[in-house]
C-alpha cells in the first residue's frame, strides 16, 4: 500500500497551490470517503465509479488518469481502514464549512448514481456529516442539491 501510495503521488498527482503531502492526504481522504459510499450498498455501479472520477478530476484539478490511480488507492484505503474518522479527520483539518457541505453534495450524488439511496448508503453519509460536524439541515439541503 505504501509503495502504491507514493508511486501515485510521484507520478500522477498534477502540482497544485497547497504542498503536495497535504494535497494528496487530502485527496485520498476525499476519495475514500466517496468510495464508503459507493460501496456501503455492496453493489459499485458503472454510474457511481463514472461519477466518482468525474466528481474528482474536477475537486482536486486531476487528470483522468490521475484520479483512476487516486480511485484505486481509495479502494485500498478503504478495506484497510478500521473507521470512518482517520478519513475525516483529514477533512476536517484542511476543509473549511463551505467545502465539506459541497462535499456531502458530492456524496449524496455518488448514492444517487444508480438512482436511489439504499439505506446502508443513507446511514454511511449521515455518519461522514456527524464526523465533518455538519448541520442536520445543511446535510437535507445537500441531498436536495444532489437529487436536482
Amino acid at each position: 500500500m505504501i509503495k502504491k501510495l507514493t508511486t501515485w503521488f510521484s507520478e500522477a498527482v498534477e502540482e497544485t497551490e497547497e504542498s503536495g503531502v497535504d494535497s494528496n492526504e487530502l485527496g485520498l481522504a476525499t476519495a475514500a470517503l466517496m468510495m464508503e459510499v459507493a460501496r456501503a450498498d455492496f453493489d459499485r455501479s458503472a454510474e457511481e465509479q463514472v461519477l466518482m472520477l468525474k466528481q474528482l478530476a474536477a475537486r482536486l484539478n486531476l487528470t483522468e488518469t490521475a484520479a483512476n490511480g487516486l480511485l484505486a488507492l481509495a479502494q485500498d484505503a478503504s478495506d484497510e481502514a478500521h473507521d470512518l474518522y482517520s478519513f475525516t479527520s483529514i477533512i476536517n483539518d484542511r476543509y473549511g464549512y463551505q467545502d465539506k457541505k459541497q462535499l456531502m453534495v458530492d456524496l449524496w450524488e455518488v448514492a444517487l448514481a444508480d438512482q436511489h439511496i439504499d439505506p446502508q448508503e443513507d446511514h454511511i453519509i449521515r455518519r461522514i456529516s456527524g464526523l465533518l460536524s455538519i448541520d442536520h439541515s445543511d446535510l437535507m439541503h445537500a441531498r436536495a442539491i444532489a437529487r436536482d
